[in-house]
């Protein structure tokens, strides 16, 4: 079967298991993170805002002429749950900075900021995302979050005790680049990827593993590594 055919297809059989995978996450939202008022009307200004703006499409159409080997294209978000078990594996307090790299509409941002009074970063290349986050922020005048349009293979992190990079779709040619750019970290700073390790893709001795831990994603479970920058 060509394969202009088959992912149609393939993505048609896995709707299911998205969708049953995001009510059960948003009903677990709902009942164990909604309780924390900062968080709530952060989140559901957020989710208003894209009501009738598809994040999916905005991220697409913004992406498209950009080169493969410097952005990730197609957008997804973390499940709360998941950014949970990260949190609790990197023992997350408040004097934490933490930046989500390709933070897309923020949700991720305004969490953290709101369940562990850090400070929190998102690093985000589309001028949209980054727009109506910073309008949500200085609307619910929430301090302790920033959100920063920039390209994340660039971007400054010499502040940084905590990076989520949730890049399961970048090629790796993209992953090497931005391996290359973590050089510059302080010693001690953790990086969190998705799917895969990033001394995978360096020869040079920059990273050690404290942890590997599952998580739960929209389209299904994966290992994330928390490595510790030497």
């Amino acid at each position: 079967m060509e394969k202009s055919l088959l992912s149609p297809l393939l993505a048609l059989a896995a709707y299911p298991i998205h969708v049953v995978n995001g009510l059960k996450e948003y009903a677990t939202t709902l009942r164990r993170y909604y309780p924390n008022a900062r968080f709530r009307r952060a989140d559901l200004l957020c989710l208003w805002t894209y009501l009738t703006r598809d994040p999916y499409t905005i991220c697409e159409r913004f992406l498209k002429s950009f080169p493969d080997d410097q952005v990730q294209k197609m957008y997804g978000e973390s499940f709360f749950t998941t950014l949970d078990k990260v949190a609790g594996a990197v023992k997350l307090d408040s004097k934490d900075v933490v930046y989500d790299l390709g933070c897309g509409r923020g949700r991720s941002v305004f969490w953290f900021n709101a369940m562990f009074g850090c400070r929190a970063v998102g690093i985000e290349i589309n001028p949209v995302f980054v727009t109506q986050a910073r309008r949500i922020r200085k609307m619910l005048n929430i301090d302790g979050v920033e959100f920063v349009l920039a390209n994340l293979m660039n971007a400054d992190y010499s502040d940084a005790t905590v990076i989520y990079l949730y890049g399961t779709a970048f090629s790796d040619t993209a992953i090497v680049k931005l391996v290359e750019h973590f050089a510059t970290l302080r010693p001690g700073t953790r990086v969190v990827s998705v799917s895969y390790s990033l001394m995978s893709y360096t020869d040079v001795p920059m990273f050690e593993l404290e942890q590997k831990v599952s998580g739960q994603f929209l389209w299904g479970e994966t290992d994330i590594y928390i490595q510790r920058k030497l």
